[in-house]
């Protein structure tokens, strides 16, 4: 439900607020108050063009739009210099921001009328007259065909690459498990090549420390150990130190006789060289190739094994996939000929209820017309196309919708929405007494009455029966460039029902006034 409409400089109306109530709210006022603007307000919301909408008071208009419920939204658009819709706050698209108006909110006036004349909307409101589960039956059937389709598509475009992709994965596949990788034996390798490549500065370092140690450093910690041994005849304290010293002592003894035998070990093996190095190669090119380290070349080779294990076995999936979607098509047809029997049946209830509706919304002659054309193939709603036709003329075929004046098509709206309930919570109508007068106006009044039982309806009018009906009563004033909603009650509605009724405040007009608001 709208529970408030904001509106900020759209053309004559520099600020405005429209609070509605639940059942029929009705807008009235003088000609050029600002009605319609109101309904241009929330024809902004729903995509409408805003060319030539925004007023002298500022560089941008703003509409905001209130919705009650479970899932209550606030709805706004900006327009002028940089163009903002938002949906709680949150920038959005326009498309998004006109699709959960939509959800919410339809319009039925002269350039708004335009859902109304679209396919998509004409069959929705057929398709309310049916069983929810018709829908959903064939939906779930459309949605596994495209499905299978789709991998039927995908199968024989892989089998159209697939000599090519087979070739090329056995060549990688070959490539990797013919290097017998090990994980991480590049590190060990490269190891060990560093070591061969620079084998004769590590002779030379070697036999430095060896020559360094063996020329005095050994004599030198003998002697002092020596030393502290006599020395701790005399002080305690010296041979804890020899102690150490002694414990160093055998180290070095030990890493000289390492050193010597390392020296001997020390050998150049220029053909062992080559391998490391022509292995080495081999692991970068791999890894240039397939990964930067050996487990992901590993971890290319599973996928490219895997992936040629599912391209030899294509043919047999395609076969089954075509096997699968013959039962799909079947399954399909059935759906949408179920539907489509069910839309018939609903088309003809809907062309005879919406006859008797429209001769008493004031067409005398009437005659709609719901038009089901098959379609070539199954569609995602269904094997046809809805098209609704109307002639007001019997002696004229009915004519698509897109021929009928605004005012016409807001009582075709109205007449659908009582006999479909195909409508948002909120709805909205203008131009929809346009013409109107006496008995007309009250079977208008009476519908507009029914409708809002089920939703809210809000309709700017100038038909006092209509505004006689209303559960909230709103009269729209401009002073100068003050535009200001009243919400009328008592005797100040009396006064503007009399204004209605004959542009007077006469004790008759009164008197009728006070008459049409005691009506049942």
């Amino acid at each position: 439900m709208l529970q408030r409409l904001e509106v900020q400089n759209l053309a004559v109306i520099r600020e405005a607020v429209l609070e509605l109530a639940p059942g029929l709210n009705v807008l009235t006022g003088e000609t050029g108050a600002g009605k319609s603007l109101l309904v241009d307000a929330l024809a902004l919301l729903l995509g409408a063009r805003p060319e030539g909408m925004v007023g002298p008071f500022g560089d941008s208009l703003l509409v905001t739009a209130f919705f009650q419920g479970p899932e209550p939204k606030v709805l706004s658009r900006r327009v002028g210099g940089r163009s903002t819709p938002r949906i709680d706050g949150e920038v959005v698209s326009l498309k998004e921001l006109e699709e959960e108006a939509q959800k919410r909110l339809s319009l039925h006036a002269q350039h708004t009328a335009l859902a109304l004349l679209s396919p998509r909307r004409q069959r929705e409101i057929l398709d309310a007259l049916l069983d929810p589960a018709l829908l959903a039956r064939y939906a779930e059937a459309y949605a596994h065909h495209q499905a299978l389709l789709a991998e039927k598509e995908a199968l024989e475009a892989a089998l159209r690459e697939r000599r090519a992709r087979e070739d090329l994965l056995r060549f990688q596949l070959a490539e990797i498990q013919g290097a017998r990788v090990q994980p991480g034996e590049d590190e060990a390798l490269l190891e060990e090549a560093r070591r061969l490549r620079h084998l004769e500065a590590l002779k030379e370092r070697a036999a430095k420390a060896q020559a360094l140690m063996e020329e005095g450093a050994l004599e030198a910690l003998e002697a002092a150990f020596r030393e502290l041994r006599s020395g701790a005849r005399y002080d305690r304290a010296l041979e804890a130190l020899a102690q150490d010293l002694e414990a160093a002592l055998e180290g070095a003894r030990a890493v000289a006789a390492e050193l010597s035998a390392y020296l001997e070990g020390l050998e150049g093996d220029p053909e062992r060289l080559a391998q490391l190095e022509e292995r080495l190669g081999l692991l970068e090119r791999l890894k240039r190739k397939y990964g930067p380290t050996l487990e992901e070349v590993l971890a290319y080779g599973k996928r490219a094994e895997e992936e040629l294990a599912r391209l030899e076995g294509g043919e047999a999936r395609l076969a089954e996939v075509e096997r699968e979607l013959q039962v799909a098509q079947e399954a399909l047809l059935q759906a949408g000929e179920a539907l489509s029997r069910a839309r018939e049946e609903a088309a003809r209830r809907l062309m005879a209820g919406m006859e008797g509706e429209l001769k008493e919304l004031g067409f005398p002659r009437p005659r709609f017309l719901v038009d089901l054309k098959p379609l070539p193939e199954p569609g995602p709603s269904g094997l046809e196309e809805v098209a609704f036709r109307f002639s007001a003329n019997p002696h004229l075929p009915p004519a698509p919708l897109s021929a009928m004046s605004g005012g016409e098509l807001s009582r075709l709206a109205l007449a659908l929405a009582l006999l479909t309930g195909a409508e948002a919570p909120t709805v909205v109508f203008d131009e929809v007494d346009t013409g109107l007068g006496g008995e007309t106006a009250w079977k208008v009044a009476e519908r507009l009455a029914r409708l809002a039982q089920t939703r809210q309806v809000l309709v700017v009018t100038h038909l006092p029966q209509i505004a006689a009906k209303a559960h909230r009563h709103l009269r729209v004033v401009k002073e100068g460039e003050e535009v200001r909603l009243e919400v009328l009650e008592g005797e100040e509605r009396v006064r503007e029902l009399a204004r209605l009724l004959s542009g007077q405040y006469t004790e008759a007009a009164l008197s009728h006034a006070r008459l049409l608001l005691e009506a049942p």
